[in-house]
C-alpha cells in the first residue's frame, strides 16, 4: 500500500526517518512551516527556515524517493511584532 502524510515535521527528524518512512511505502509528504519555540526577531532567519524547508528538506526527501511539499506562514505568535510580520508575509 502506498502512503501520503499531509501533516509532517521533516526538518527535525533523522534521514533514518525518511529511509523508514520509504520502506512503509509512504510516497510524498506536506511539511507545514511551524513555530520555533520562541519568536523569530529579524525577517532573515524566515528566509533561512523557508529556504531550508523548499531546498534542503527537498532534497533530503528525494533521496528515498519521497516527494516533499511544504506550506509557508507565519504563526500567530510571531505577529506581535507587525513590521516584521509584513515583511515576512511579502517573502
Amino acid at each position: 500500500m502506498k502512503y501520503f502524510d499531509p501533516h509532517i515535521h521533516m526538518l527535525s527528524r533523522t534521514t533514518d526517518d525518511y529511509e523508514n518512512m520509504a520502506a512503509a511505502g509512504i510516497l510524498g509528504v506536506v511539511e507545514p512551516a511551524f513555530w520555533q519555540g520562541q519568536p523569530r526577531t529579524q525577517v532573515g532567519t524566515f528566509i533561512d527556515y523557508y529556504d531550508s524547508l523548499i531546498g534542503w528538506e527537498h532534497f533530503r526527501a528525494s533521496q528515498f524517493s519521497i516527494r516533499h511539499y511544504c506550506t509557508m506562514g507565519i504563526n500567530p505568535k510571531e505577529t506581535n511584532n507587525v513590521e516584521m510580520a509584513a515583511e515576512v508575509m511579502k517573502l
